[in-house]
């Protein structure tokens, strides 16, 4: 048996070497050689384990595949995964084995592969179903490619589970399996917001995707479009699809015809399906739909029009368009039209917090520019542009409906009448219009014309051009041709320098000549300066095969005799012929051998023809070994490794190797695997390539294609060439330090762990450890963690194989390499967001004060993007970053002081107090350094208060120093004193309080705010202040009566968004009501208009718009309203004129009508409304 090994394959090329393998392993099979005589002899090369794995696959031995498997070298391990057999192994191929026993001893690209090999090939149902339920919790997007090939009861049953997982391209191939799918996919829009969300976000790739279901089940897809179609945004079906619904689901055609033509159908293929009366009808019935004014137009139906006669067209346009003889209007249509599913609410429910913004030094104090910008926009403005009609527009609308005949007789009169050259012009474009292409309109057009053969040339050239492109002139009889030439004399058409540019005349000359057989030579020399493949004009299949063949003809034998920038130009144009006419190129082609002969004169000019040939598919065998002068890509390359080697210019890829960027990597290891090393041109190459490596010094110059390279080619020599540069000291320390990092691919492997870092170095080192096995991981781990050039390795190993070594790795990191430490950190929280672990914040805690970040500017803005970081720790990092942020960038810590005021709530006390006293006691740095920047989170942070003793120490610690600073400034005259009063207004309001009865003393925070305000803003002078205040304590009375009175809209409030809106407001305004009332009576009626501004005000400093806020405003109006009795209504008169755009249409006319109604206030609300 000791001669089947070595192997030593035989063969001119890599194909041929393939098949000589082939043969050997089915030579073995035959022969009756049982595996065990082979399998531990020793290897020579990698083709001899190849050998064995092709062997055992043939044999099916499951032990040696189940071993290459689990190698380090991803060759063998691609190679035995062509053992297709292995899935009808049950007991191998299920997840509990794989992942309990096969995957922790393969490396993890080899896990990679064989999941991407399993979820290609698996088709078993019932393993396919196992494969699912597996991962469908952790690995969702790899157990989804499963679910197709389970029995339809599972997937029917499964897929109302997962709809808000599925991709398009999932649904797509659920739908091609399951019609059913796409039903239960689009129900779900109505009832499930999830699933309706993810529709919207891709709603046109949900759209492609559903057009699989056309075929399999129409009238559950034509029920879809009916209903979901988007006339917005989605195309309309293609011709094949109209075509298909024509042919087989007419009736769902006519049931619906507007919305079938207006919205859905191909009008083009529509109109060649349907026979004349059918279109004649659709015109018809499109013209009584007054609901589709905005887009019936006649170039709309135009194709309907089409299919009528000559002589019925223009009676029928005359009917439908000027005489409007369509009978009785529809105005409304007759049925449901589809509409997408409406969006989510994405509105905000009433409690939702408002952002508070940091009082900024820079003020918006001169508006020059904003007035430039105004004047700029009025300026804009009056630059739009209206559509004003030329004098050819209106001829033409007014003969759009005139058959041509008529046409030509009353043109024909203006003609003579007409005072200018261009007037004419109009007409007779007109008129070539009128003619439709006909030949007999087309002989009596050109009889007129040539009574005026004396017009300019440009203006006969500009008439000549619309002929053509209107009528095939090329096709008309001999003697209307020659009038065709007569009108266009003087304008090249013979080939003569042309007065005026007419490229169509001279082009229909080229197509008449072309298919009598013969082109003159001066008409072919005026047409090559301009040339067009001529494929813009209407030809028919029998013309398209002569002008091709004619064209040929003319490019080859231009090209055949003339200079090289000619011939290149030639032979474009002519691969421009072959491309748009589907022309076959033979081996025997003339045009090959022109390109070849082209190449060995002017190789630059060659290049981009050989490229584009090649692109194409032409002649690649003929032209192999030029192309490989040009294009000496990997891809070219492994295409002469596979046909002939030898034409391979060894000089040539070595030099390539060493300056491209480009990877060689699938060339090289074919080359190592299949070629012997003592082969010629194998010696040869390694020869200049270490050369060239010689040659390196420490360089700029990229050198990562030429060490992947020399990687796989030196098989066991790796270490000794290594060796070899390590001694040539530094000029090739650049060059080592690649090879090393390129290890992994060397062949035999090579076990860098036993190397260590310091010989492997350190990205060998990560390379090799990233791709460990599972079992071998925990070790990696922690060796890699012990050194602190290695252990930013360990970390991110953890966290992209989800280690438990994770917080024993970042301690680790923490004590060698803090920084290092804190970046990863950060990038485990964006990694795993909300799923993370909340120790890892415990193991970088004392990092972020210890580590100096005032050079560090990167790390900074990386740790400020607290959307990284997990709710549950967020309160704490942003408390801690904050404290030492502060005294490094104000800007950053403003930004985390917002922070910090959403989440006070979630605060430990003794932090946030800490915090405002720093921010009382700091002294600003500059101008741009306000302080108390944030009032806000003063007095929110007082609102917190949980009773009485608790108030009174927020007070005694914070709040009397906070207003006694305030206090301070305003005695100074600070400048923005005003705007910190305004802030701490708007934040009395503070729903997370309002809304949380834990904390009751809200009313009473407010009061000693209001008795501070009193000392400096007397209320007679400030009322509106006072009265939004007192606003604010109603709308907490308002909040708390109704959690009381309805306790069950505040159970869930973003589901209940609108139902609490509405019941807050509407108790909020019948408090308003009553203190009104008690103003009244205590001071004078007239109080109700100064009240009035104050609620307006107050109701205008509400954020949020759409549903939630226009229920608010509803319900308070609705409350105002019935809580006041006689002329005190008026308030709510006056509040329903400032706000009745923010209510629903339905309710504002409502609340209206009511008002006009009532005896004591109508005056007063047909006034102001």
């Amino acid at each position: 048996m000791t001669s089947l090994l070595p192997i030593i394959l035989s063969g001119d090329n890599l194909g041929q070497r393939h098949r000589h393998l082939n043969s050997l392993v089915n030579k073995a099979v035959d022969s009756g050689v049982s595996f065990q005589d082979i399998e531990y002899l020793p290897e020579q090369g990698p083709v001899d384990r190849l050998f064995k794995i092709d062997f055992a696959g043939k044999l099916k031995h499951v032990e040696y595949i189940i071993r290459n498997l689990k190698d380090d070298d991803m060759l063998f391990v691609s190679r035995a995964l062509k053992s297709s057999w292995l899935l009808n192994s049950r007991e191998i191929i299920n997840p509990k084995y794989l992942e309990d026993v096969l995957f922790p001893e393969m490396i993890s690209p080899a896990v990679t592969k064989m999941r991407h090999w399993i979820s290609l090939n698996l088709r078993d149902q019932a393993a396919c179903q196992e494969f699912y339920q597996h991962y469908k919790e952790k690995e969702f997007r790899f157990a989804i490619k499963f679910l197709g090939h389970c029995q339809k009861g599972f997937i029917l049953e499964e897929v109302p589970k997962i709809l808000a997982k599925l991709s398009s391209h999932d649904f797509k191939v659920l739908c091609e399996k399951y019609p059913q799918v796409a039903k239960i996919y689009f129900d779900s829009l109505t009832t499930d917001e999830e699933v309706r969300s993810c529709y919207l976000q891709q709603e046109n790739a949900f759209y492609n995707s559903v057009k699989c279901v056309l075929k399999s089940d129409s009238d559950m897809f034509l029920d879809i479009m009916e209903k979901y179609f988007n006339v917005n945004t989605f195309p309309r079906f293609s011709p094949l699809e109209t075509d298909y619904i024509l042919r087989y689901h007419k009736n769902r055609f006519t049931s619906k015809l507007e919305l079938y033509v207006a919205h859905f159908l191909h009008i083009p293929t529509l109109a060649a399906r349907l026979t004349v009366e059918e279109c004649q009808e659709v015109v018809i019935q499109l013209a009584r739909a007054k609901y589709l004014q905005h887009w019936f137009e006649y170039k709309v139906v135009e194709p309907f029009v089409k299919r009528l006669s000559p002589d019925k067209r223009a009676v029928f346009k005359k009917r439908v368009f000027v005489e409007k003889d369509i009978g009785k209007c529809v105005e409304e249509w007759p049925y449901a039209t589809p509409k997408p599913p409406p969006p989510n609410d994405s509105n905000p429910h009433l409690f939702d917090e408002e952002k508070c913004e940091p009082i900024y030094g820079l003020e918006m104090e001169d508006f020059r520019y904003m007035l430039k910008k105004r004047k700029f926009c009025r300026y804009e403005g009056s630059r739009i542009a209206t559509s004003v009609k030329t004098d050819l527009d209106r001829l033409f609308d007014e003969f759009r409906f005139i058959g041509f005949e008529r046409a030509l007789h009353d043109l024909g009169q203006r003609l003579v009448l007409a005072g200018s050259s261009e007037r004419r012009r109009d007409i007779f474009l007109v008129l070539v219009s009128k003619s439709g292409g006909r030949n007999d309109a087309v002989a009596a057009l050109l009889k007129l014309a040539l009574r005026h053969q004396n017009e300019p040339p440009h203006i006969r050239a500009s008439i000549l051009r619309s002929l053509v492109k209107r009528a095939n002139v090329w096709r008309l009889p001999a003697d209307v041709w020659q009038n065709f030439l007569d009108f266009g004399h003087g304008l090249g058409f013979d080939g003569a320098p042309a007065e005026a540019e007419c490229t169509e005349g001279l082009h229909a000359v080229v197509i008449r000549h072309l298919l009598s057989g013969e082109c003159k030579n001066n008409v072919c020399a005026a047409f090559f300066k301009n040339f067009s493949p001529l494929a813009e004009y209407a030809l028919t299949a029998n013309e398209r095969t002569l002008i091709s063949r004619g064209l040929q003809d003319m490019l080859i034998a231009a090209a055949a005799d003339s200079e090289t920038t000619v011939t290149a130009e030639r032979i474009s144009q002519l691969q421009d012929i072959i491309d748009i006419y589907h022309v076959p190129v033979k081996a025997e082609s003339p045009i090959l051998e022109i390109v070849k002969n082209l190449a060995l004169q002017d190789a630059k000019v060659a290049k981009p023809l050989l490229e584009r040939f090649y692109k194409a598919g032409i002649g690649r065998r003929e032209l192999f070994r030029v192309n490989l002068k040009f294009r000496c890509d990997q891809a070219a390359c492994l295409n002469a490794l596979r046909h002939d080697p030898s034409a391979l210019d060894i000089a040539m890829l070595a030099d390539i190797v060493t300056n491209s960027e480009s990877r060689f990597d699938s060339f090289f290891c074919k080359l190592g695997v299949y070629f012997n090393q003592d082969e010629d041109f194998i010696v040869h190459l390694k020869s200049l390539l270490n050369e060239n490596i010689i040659s390196i010094k420490n360089t700029n110059c990229k050198t990562a294609t030429l060490a992947r390279s020399v990687a796989r080619l030196w098989y066991n020599q790796f270490e000794t060439e290594l060796c070899k540069l390590d001694a040539a000291g530094d000029d090739q320390s650049k060059f080592a330090a690649s090879l090393r990092a390129c290890a992994h691919i060397a062949r035999p492997r090579i076990n860098l762990l036993q190397w260590g870092w310091g010989k492997a170095g350190v990205k060998a080192i990560a390379t090799q450890a990233m791709r460990s096995r599972r079992v071998d991981r925990a070790g990696i781990i922690r060796l890699l963690a012990s050194e602190k050039r290695t252990v930013r390795v360990a970390v991110a190993l953890c966290i992209r194989s989800e280690s438990e070594l994770l917080l024993e790795s970042l301690a680790s990191a923490a004590k060698l390499h803090p920084v290092v430490a804190l970046r990863t950190a950060l990038s485990y929280f964006r990694h795993f967001g909300t799923n993370s672990n909340t120790k890892v914040w415990d193991c970088i805690k004392p990092l972020v004060s210890s580590v100096d970040l005032t050079s560090r500017e990167r790390l900074r803005q990386l740790l400020v993007k607290t959307e990284w970081i997990p709710v549950s720790i967020k309160p704490d990092y942003c408390a801690t970053l904050y404290l030492v942020m502060d005294k490094i960038s104000n800007s950053i810590s403003a930004q985390l002081l917002c922070d910090l005021c959403m989440m006070l709530p979630k605060i430990d006390e003794d932090i946030i107090e800490n915090i405002l006293l720093h921010l009382l006691q700091k002294t600003p740095i500059d101008a741009d350094d306000i302080p108390l920047s944030l009032p806000a989170i003063f007095i929110r942070y007082l609102m917190l208060s949980k009773n009485n003793q608790n108030l009174d120490n927020r007070f005694a610690k914070i709040g009397r120093a906070f207003f006694e600073r305030l206090d301070s400034l305003r005695s100074t005259g600070d400048k923005h004193i005003q705007a910190r009063l305004e802030q701490i207004k708007k934040n009395l309001k503070y729903n997370a309080a309002f809304i949380d009865t834990k904390y009751e003393l809200c009313p009473l925070v407010i009061e000693r705010i209001l008795a501070w305000i009193q000392t400096f803003m007397p209320k007679e002078e400030y009322f509106d202040n006072y009265a939004e205040i007192h606003l604010t304590m109603l709308y907490f009375k308002a909040v708390r009566q109704t959690m009381k009175q309805v306790p069950e809209v505040f159970l869930d409030l973003q589901k209940q968004k609108v139902e609490c809106a509405e019941a807050v407001g509407f108790v909020f305004g019948r408090y308003i009501a009553k203190e009104v009332a008690n103003l009244v009576s205590t001071f004078f009626d007239s109080i109700i208009e100064l009240y009035a501004g104050a609620l307006v005000n107050y109701l205008q400093d509400y954020r949020f718009r759409g549903t939630v806020t226009a229920k608010f405003f509803e319900s308070v109006i609705k409350g105002l309203w019935e809580e006041s009795v006689g002329l005190q209504r008026r308030l709510a008169v006056h509040v329903f004129k400032e706000h009745q755009h923010s209510i629903n249409e339905n309710a504002r006319k409502e609340i209206q009508a009511v008002m006009e109604q009532d005896k004591d206030v109508h005056l007063i609300a047909f006034a102001v409304l």
